[in-house]
């Protein structure tokens, strides 16, 4: 029997979605203050073995359904491949999955990195749900992604070699054509305009010819530049004034202001009292003046005023 998602007048059910490394596990995290909200982080991007902890200490809703019957969660529970993200259908078993997780409270918070492109799906899944855009400056997520920060609490060899990486690093910035293991992102974008999505992007209009032989820094900034695009398309076509596109730097500025203005859009009183201390201003880009960014964005696709405004 398919789990049946709780509505009524006091239902709220809010979608941030956003690509890695935008943000959205902070901002996510905001809602979970509020103690009316049941907040899932990333459901469908695999949660390892429950019932253990996740070293973003972010699965304990997850952990909580666990325990309640194992054999019923993980009856339901069906995550999404990596490769699966470009796809614009559920399979019969996730979208079971989602209802059943939806259906344990009337207040859900969901965060996740890998649904653009299934929003379609989750207007039928969840039809009143609000959806919010998360989304960083496309220079400073491609950033993210080729110079991810690194943690200097370990051991001195691993300091030294990580150090040695990150000066690597920043010598083939500009010229790098793999991608750094552990986010999948050579597997999903791909290295050829015939992959699942050069072929996405020659159906909508890129030439991704030219974008799947440059270096991954140009196929980085196309794969935000094509996500970017089709939220902001189809969130008000699907979800109309339930849709909201917000730069996560406006979040990190003015986190207060931000989650009152949220809370009035969704039609709830805030909570008396909000802790942001763990909301941080995004790090910025790589050598945002250089040059090479607008070379690589204009390959990407982007128009000059998108350079100036997006990038």
């Amino acid at each position: 029997m398919t789990p049946v998602i709780n509505s009524n007048s006091e239902s709220r059910q809010l979608w941030i979605l956003g690509l890695i490394h935008s943000g959205t596990t902070i901002f996510w995290r905001a809602w979970q203050k509020d103690d009316r909200f049941l907040c899932f982080d990333e459901p469908v991007s695999g949660l390892g073995v429950l019932p253990k902890q996740n070293s973003r200490q972010s699965y304990n809703e997850f952990i909580r359904i666990f325990i309640k019957n194992p054999e019923v969660f993980w009856k339901y529970y069906s995550p999404l491949h990596p490769i699966e993200e470009l796809d614009t259908e559920f399979s019969s078993k996730q979208v079971q999955y989602l209802r059943f997780l939806f259906s344990q409270s009337s207040m859900v918070v969901t965060d996740e990195t890998h649904l653009h492109l299934h929003l379609p799906a989750l207007s039928k899944i969840t039809p009143e749900a609000y959806v919010v855009h998360l989304h960083r400056r496309a220079s400073a997520f491609a950033t993210s992604h080729l110079r991810p920060s690194w943690s200097r609490e370990t051991t001195w060899i691993r300091r030294i070699v990580r150090r040695l990486r990150h000066e690597h690093g920043k010598r083939i910035f500009w010229s790098r054509n793999d991608f750094l293991p552990g986010m999948c992102r050579g597997e999903v974008i791909g290295f050829h305009p015939q992959s699942k999505f050069g072929l996405m992007l020659t159906a909508a209009g890129y030439d991704a010819d030219r974008i799947m032989r440059a270096p991954t820094l140009v196929r980085l900034l196309a794969y935000w530049h094509y996500h970017y695009h089709y939220l902001e398309r189809e969130g008000p076509r699907l979800f109309g004034k339930r849709f909201l596109s917000l730069p996560y730097e406006t979040f990190a500025n003015d986190p207060g202001g931000t989650m009152r203005r949220l809370y009035d859009w969704i039609g709830l009183m805030p909570p008396a009292e909000m802790d942001y201390t763990q909301v941080h201003h995004p790090k910025p880009s790589y050598r945002p003046g250089d040059r090479r960014w607008r070379e690589a964005a204009k390959t990407a696709g982007f128009t000059d005023e998108e350079i100036e405004t997006l990038l």
